[in-house]
């Protein structure tokens, strides 16, 4: 029993030696065939990713086993473009800005076989940033070794220059942070350029940057002003820029700026020192009005660039000029104030905000878009004399009424209180609060003069002009001074003087007025140049009328 225990044991053990000697070798084969699916994976599993672009705006590369795209999309700023698909290279085929956001989807479709194991498709998308070359020096200066250059932050593809030569489209052969710029300004000595540069042939080219540029021609320091000094804005900020640094030619002192005329505006704005070689004058309120004069002094000699491209001798001081306004926007003022006999209507879509003295001031050097209606049927003899946009005698009385009103110089355009003044009136709509008065002289017998207040006539009355020799002058002109009585002094046909005090003056051209004077009868020439009425109509016109109204003498 013994023995044949031992032997069905030592039987057993055989069998299971025999069974685990199997299942290693199947093991063994197993993980061989494992090992091997590993590598097979490893290689031909597929893979798609996006990689860093060299000259397109994305690329994205295939690998493992055959995948083919089937659908792409890309978005700049949310919208839809056009591009190409070459080798895995995303190209736009329409300009894109730079800086701009991109985004980049491409779906990619694998063979059926493998697509129930790890998806029929897979999408992958990237996000980028249009490239962009931001130009490094505000100044750009040459000497013996080195040229005119403009330097950017990246190496760009395309530049675009505008000097004094016109504009130039540089194309580089090769990728560069430096772009020359000698061929731009030509003979050129000092002065400013505007610079764009992109970094792709893709990309359209940026909002230009000024860049001032000098060249080793003077002993004394040169001086580019931007913008020019004949024609600033009323909140123009002025800039100086130096051929040298600002320390050693003004040392720690800056310019000033005086009004050319007493009793205007002291400019308010400050100057900061920008860059070693640059100041810049901000103004704090609109300084600079237009067609007025202000003197700009220097702490020390300079020159200053021309727009020509030369350079003018040293001098301490400079005239700034506040540039010419706009008639048209002039005229709408007047008109929304109650100064001139017209109306006028803003084109559909323009804004009736609450106006500032910003928004204002920024707008008197361009025209409106709009009409003008006369508010009143008046004669055709006195509308003929309106046109939009131009300094008319209609518009010359109407600024003469404004500023005897505001208790201003009467002197029109040149006066340099006129415009903050009436911009101050159109915030406060501080209007005219005089009817629209105008006076006609008709020099056919009899003569007569005829009053009109807001298009209708309100006084008519007999009236004498001049002899002949002495006419009274045809044509229309503002009231320019008045008094209640004073004497006038001169001489007769016949040689002899006189000195007579006389009433109700209202003076419209050098010596010619309209007055009161005693006459046995009117109706014919009979004066020296002036237009006569009896004493007590001449009292009756006086009060209806002002400064800036106009005269107007109808030929016979």
């Amino acid at each position: 029993m013994k023995l044949h225990r031992k032997t069905k044991v030592a039987h057993s053990n055989s069998k299971h030696t025999l069974l685990r000697s199997v299942s290693i070798g199947f093991g063994a084969a197993l993980g061989v065939a494992a090992a091997g699916a590993g590598v097979f994976l490893a290689v031909y599993w597929p893979k798609a990713s996006f990689s860093k672009p060299s000259t397109a705006l994305a690329q994205f590369s295939l690998s493992g086993i055959s995948q083919k795209v089937t659908q792409s999309s890309v978005t700049v700023d949310g919208k839809a473009i056009k591009y190409t698909i070459t080798n895995g290279k995303i190209t736009p085929t329409q300009k894109l800005p730079e800086g701009a956001s991109a985004h980049v989807t491409i779906t990619v479709e694998r063979p059926s076989w493998i697509g129930w194991l790890v998806g029929r498709t897979k999408t992958i998308s990237d996000s980028v940033i249009t490239p962009q070359a931001k130009l490094l020096n505000s100044v750009a200066f040459d000497s013996s070794k080195r040229p005119l250059l403009a330097y950017f932050s990246s190496p760009v593809t395309l530049a675009s220059i505008v000097g004094p030569n016109g504009t130039h489209i540089v194309n580089l052969a090769t990728r560069s942070t430096e772009v020359p710029l000698l061929s731009t300004i030509g003979q050129s000595l000092a002065g400013t350029l505007t610079v764009a540069a992109s970094p792709e042939p893709w990309e359209a080219l940026p909002t230009p940057t000024q860049l001032t540029y000098f060249r080793s021609s003077s002993n004394s320091p040169v001086a580019v002003i931007s913008p020019s000094p004949s024609s600033l804005t009323p909140s123009s900020t002025l800039t100086i820029t130096l051929s040298k640094p600002i320390s050693q030619v003004f040392g720690s002192r800056v310019p000033t700026i005086t009004p050319a005329i007493n009793g205007a505006l002291i400019p308010q704005g400050k100057w900061t020192k920008t860059t070693p070689y640059t100041l810049t004058y901000t103004p704090s309120q609109a300084d600079f009005w237009p067609s007025e004069q202000f003197s700009l002094k220097f702490p020390a000699a300079i020159s200053i660039a021309q727009p020509s491209g030369s350079v003018s001798p040293a001098s301490a001081s400079l005239t700034l000029q506040g540039a010419a306004p706009s008639i048209t926007r002039l005229q709408q003022f007047l008109a929304k104030l109650n100064y001139l006999p017209l109306s006028y209507q803003g084109a559909a879509g323009t804004t009736t905000s609450s106006p500032t003295m910003a928004a204002l001031s920024s707008s008197i050097l361009a025209a409106p878009n709009g009409l003008f209606n006369w508010k009143w049927s008046m004669p055709s003899n006195f509308t003929s004399l309106w046109q939009s946009g131009t300094y008319n005698v209609i518009t010359r009385g109407a600024v003469m009424s404004f500023e005897q009103f505001n208790h201003l110089d009467t002197t029109g355009l040149q006066n340099p209180l006129l415009w903050p003044t009436l911009l101050q009136d159109v915030i406060s709509n501080k209007v005219d609060p005089h009817r629209y008065s105008w006076i006609e002289i008709e020099k056919r017998r009899p003569e007569m003069l005829y009053l009109y207040e807001n298009g209708s006539v309100v006084f008519s009355g007999l009236t004498n002009t001049g002899i002949p020799g002495l006419n009274t002058t045809n044509g229309t002109y503002p009231i320019y001074l008045r008094f209640v009585q004073d004497y006038m002094s001169g001489t007769n046909p016949n040689g002899t003087t006189y000195h007579d005090l006389v009433h109700w003056i209202n003076y419209f051209l050098g010596s010619e007025a309209v007055h009161g004077f005693v006459r046995s009868q009117y109706g014919f020439p009979q004066s020296l140049g002036c237009v006569e009425l009896p004493v007590n109509s001449a009292a009756i016109v006086y009060p209806q009328v002002h400064i800036g109204t106009l005269v107007t003498v109808v030929p016979q």
